[in-house]
């Protein structure tokens, strides 16, 4: 399962447990940003053990992204309650992906976050 688009491409890879997030993420609000959020949560509820995101190559989010990464995480551990774990990747040299992932993880203590 994949979506492609010119400046970003986001692609689950089921049998690894991966979704991949490349490219820059500018999209307008939650409307736009509604089938990468389809894909996350069809990511996570098709997985019995783990979830990798990976966001390491994903060079900008806007903060319609940021919104909508952070209702994938208060999905995943409070609506639906799901038993697996789930891991996000990314780098310290940007910025915005180590704020984003040590807020993340004060949302959610359970989410693992690894930064590079």
């Amino acid at each position: 399962m994949e979506i492609r688009a010119e400046k970003y491409n986001i692609i689950y890879d089921q049998d690894n447990a991966v979704v991949l997030c490349s490219g820059a993420l500018l999209l307008n609000g939650a409307k736009e940003y509604e089938p990468i959020l389809q894909l996350l949560n069809t990511a996570a509820s098709g997985q019995k053990e783990n979830l990798i995101i990976d966001l390491c190559n994903l060079k900008f989010l806007n903060s319609s992204g940021i919104n909508m990464v952070t209702r994938f995480i208060i999905n995943v551990f409070d609506v639906e309650a799901l038993e697996i774990d789930l891991i996000i990747k990314g780098q310290k040299k940007v910025a915005w992906q180590e704020k984003l992932l040590k807020n993340l993880q004060r949302l959610a203590p359970n989410l693992t976050v690894q930064l590079s």
